[in-house]
């Protein structure tokens, strides 16, 4: 041993007998109630020396074989400054997989300095840090298990980092996981980073877990998060760790607006919501089973930890144990945590029945038959999956009455609704109404089937170009269709659909199509000639910032744009902003009265 490893093992030494390591506590925050959700505790080491970085200190440690006696050691020092600072909310606290394997783990050590503490076991995470390879999952699962056994909840830390980070995912089922900060790292201009969150937050979804994103540096990265429906956030951007952390974050970190829930016209999971008996996470066994006996007609009830939703005791799966021969008297005085049931799905009340039913059509062994409602991540009520279905299925029967029978699109009834909406609404969209251009001669000569063939041509390039979930896209009737966009990068969209339909149109004319020319009548009985067919959008650019909506006719903007539009040759795309329309309509009018009467008449089929 050499001279420096001779004093690294030195310091190692009086580090560990002196307990001379501080804690900085940063802060992990609740989005959807503006709130400090709890505290991880991140272990420095003695100042001014090689092993105040954490990193250094862990890797001296296992390096000299003291890495089980620092991991204890760190779990002390956390659980006790957290009590002395009495903090709120939940402790995080970090676990080395390789350390719990270790020959002198204590098992129940950490239950016992919780005890000691005065903290309820319920409020601690036990995030497993992995930042050495675990292969044997088996034992993982089974220590992990040993941990719940006790009332503690698990987070599996910098998901996406580590060397097996999914398979344990799987194997464990952690209760939260936390996303690594290098997916945080300009989210906000990384579209592969954001579609990778997405999908952690549809994976938690479905396997009954919550998701922290690390590492949130900047409001523009915090903005995107939390638009992504991340929901607990940690980060820069919030709190640096402290050894005094803040006890509540400033409001002007937040979102500058109030999500605004009238953006969504389907009807939310709120109209399903029955009252939901609760118990603390710290009841006992013999508790929750004397309140079954009492309500005859209670199915479940939710675990709490203050106002937060752990899961659900089962009634079936309970009284299968309790009501067994001697179940009352081997289990009575073990915590329900034991036996409450975490793979219950938990949502915003908010959320719309179409999105509910998609989450527990798609999860991954949940309980279905009941479901958890929240209002800003507390607990207010719970709903059950018939009732979900009894209301999915009049929404179907309703949404069929109004679309169009052909392209099964939202029809006149939805589209003014739409309309309506975006009248009294102060967020930026785009009207773009659709209309193909010499779509009557082209039926005259072909036929109707040909020209329904056309109408669900148009309906195909809109609904694989349109992400229907963020925008809206309708069928007014015959060869009209609008779409309605809330996002970014619009004209693009509408520019592909536009170079598609100009592409794919030449194969509907059955080689008969001269000079890109047809011979037919017109309306008034002429034979005239009438160049291919073309596709004509008048988008209509309201951004409410700048102009007063409610002297606004949206119905009336649209047609001006889509009638300005079918006077350019070929496919076009027309861009009209209402503060500019005096000098469109001075354009229109001086055409011909018939044009100005036919326009009229699309005003009034788009009107509201």
């Amino acid at each position: 041993m050499n001279n420096s490893d001779s004093s690294i093992r030195s310091l190692v030494e009086s580090t560990l007998q002196q307990k001379n390591l501080t804690v900085h506590f940063q802060p992990i925050v609740c989005l959807g109630n503006q709130t400090i959700y709890g505290y991880e505790g991140l272990i420095r080491g003695p100042v001014n020396t090689l092993l105040h970085s954490p990193t250094m200190l862990f890797d001296a440690a296992t390096k000299c074989g003291y890495l089980a006696e620092l991991d204890f050691l760190c779990r002390e020092i956390v659980i006790k400054q957290f009590s002395r600072l009495n903090l709120p909310g939940r402790l995080f606290m970090n676990i080395d997989p390789v350390s719990i394997l270790h020959e002198n783990f204590r098992a129940g050590k950490t239950l016992e300095l919780a005890e000691e503490a005065g903290i309820d076991c319920s409020r601690i995470i036990i995030e497993l840090t992995e930042t050495h390879p675990v292969d044997d999952m088996a034992l993982m699962q089974k220590v992990m298990t040993h941990y719940r056994d006790m009332g503690f909840r698990v987070a599996l830390d910098d998901l996406g980092a580590g060397y097996s980070g999914l398979k344990l995912w799987s194997a464990i089922k952690p209760d939260i996981v936390k996303v690594d900060r290098h997916f945080i790292q300009g989210v906000d201009e990384d579209r592969t980073k954001q579609q990778f969150i997405s999908t952690i937050m549809k994976t938690a979804t479905s396997m009954g877990c919550r998701v922290i994103t690390e590492g949130v540096e900047t409001e523009k990265e915090y903005a995107t998060v939390r638009n992504l429906g991340v929901e607990l956030v940690q980060g820069y951007y919030f709190s640096r760790p402290k050894p005094m952390p803040p006890l509540e974050i400033p409001f002007h970190l937040f979102r500058k607006e109030e999500r605004n829930q009238e953006d969504n016209d389907s009807p939310t999971v709120e109209l399903l919501m029955q009252p939901a008996v609760s118990v603390q996470a710290t009841a006992k066994v013999l508790v929750v089973g004397e309140m079954f006996n009492d309500m005859q007609n209670v199915e479940s009830i939710v675990v709490v930890h203050d106002d937060e939703a752990l899961g659900m005791v089962l009634k079936k799966e309970f009284m299968n144990v309790y009501a067994s021969l001697y179940g009352k008297e081997l289990y009575g005085k073990e915590p329900i945590l034991k036996f409450m049931n975490r793979n219950i799905l938990q949502i915003e009340k908010t959320l719309s029945l179409e999105e509910v039913s998609y989450r527990l059509t798609t999860s991954l062994d949940l309980y279905t038959e009941e479901f958890i409602i929240l209002d800003r991540c507390k607990l207010i009520g719970k709903a059950r999956l018939i009732d979900l279905l009894h209301e999915i299925t009049k929404l179907r029967v309703t949404q069929a009455r109004h679309a169009n029978p052909l392209t099964l699109l939202p029809g006149n009834v939805p589209i003014q609704k739409q309309l309506q909406k975006l009248s009294k609404q102060q967020h930026p969209f785009i009207i773009c109404y659709f209309d193909l251009d010499n779509f009557k001669p082209f039926n005259d000569v072909f036929g109707f089937r040909k020209g329904d063939e056309i109408i669900l041509l148009v309906t195909e390039l809109l609904t694989t170009n349109i992400d229907s979930e963020k925008n809206f896209i309708g069928h007014i009737g015959g060869d009209d269709f609008v779409a309605i966009f809330h996002e970014g990068a619009w004209e693009a969209k509408v520019q592909s659909i536009l170079d598609q339909f100009d592409r794919q149109i030449g194969r509907f004319y059955d080689g008969r199509e001269e000079n890109k020319q047809i011979t037919t009548t017109d309306r008034q009985g002429n034979i005239c000639s009438f160049n291919r067919m073309g596709l004509s959008v008048g988008a209509v650019v309201i951004e409410p910032s700048s102009i007063g909506m409610a002297n606004i006719d949206l119905s009336e903007e649209a047609a001006i744009a889509k009638h300005y539009a079918k006077f350019q040759q070929g496919s076009f795309l027309y861009i009209h902003r209402p503060a500019g329309q005096e000098l469109i309509r001075q354009v229109i009018q001086a055409d011909t009265i018939r044009s100005d009467n036919h326009m009229r008449k699309e005003a009034e089929t788009f009107s509201l």
